[in-house]
């Protein structure tokens, strides 16, 4: 993979993934969450992978997951999914390269995964943010989502856990 150009508006063009993709997104992914660098690391906090390329493909091939890619300079510097419930979507697998990161890539992936999802009848978007992360939260709610007060267990693999009980807060944006 090439270095994304890191211009800080250069607007990415955003796309559905495909089986081509599944190797760079795991790679995006895993640089954002496991990688020191990036403001969303979740590094000093959980250990091992954060996405593996069956479940890439997986979310890829199914039909309850949308995937969306950001590219600049033909590069995919970026990822998100929804995955349908019945009570909306939640956002998951959402990932900035963190040499782009701060520059309108994620805010970029966010939009239009709310745009598709309110296009076919989808009221609201749900997302499961590490608790111990006010900045994270605080990037949400600038983008309209409400924290519910529910919190749930952190969802990776408790073996990979450096930190003993790590719990999500369930945030919330309505579509309609």
């Amino acid at each position: 993979m090439t270095a994304p150009d890191a211009s800080p508006r250069t607007a990415p063009a955003i796309r559905e993934a495909g089986p081509a993709d599944v190797d760079a997104i795991v790679t995006v992914v895993n640089r954002a969450y496991r990688t020191q660098g990036g403001w969303t690391t979740e590094e000093h906090l959980v250990g091992g992978d954060r996405a593996a390329a069956a479940d890439v493909r997986a979310a890829i091939e199914d039909d309850v997951h949308l995937l969306l890619v950001a590219e600049r300079d033909e590069s995919i510097v970026g990822c998100c999914y929804t995955e349908l419930h019945e009570d909306g979507a939640e956002l998951g697998l959402f990932a900035v390269d963190p040499t782009v990161q701060a520059g309108g890539v994620g805010g970029a992936l966010m939009e239009e995964q709310a745009r598709r999802r309110a296009a076919e009848g989808v009221a609201r978007l749900n997302i499961r943010v590490l608790e111990s992360r006010p900045e994270l939260k605080a990037w949400y709610a600038r983008r309209g989502f409400v924290a519910t007060g529910e919190t749930v267990p952190f969802a990776g693999n408790e073996a990979d856990l450096k930190v003993v009980g790590l719990r999500m807060a369930v945030m919330v944006r309505e579509l309609a």
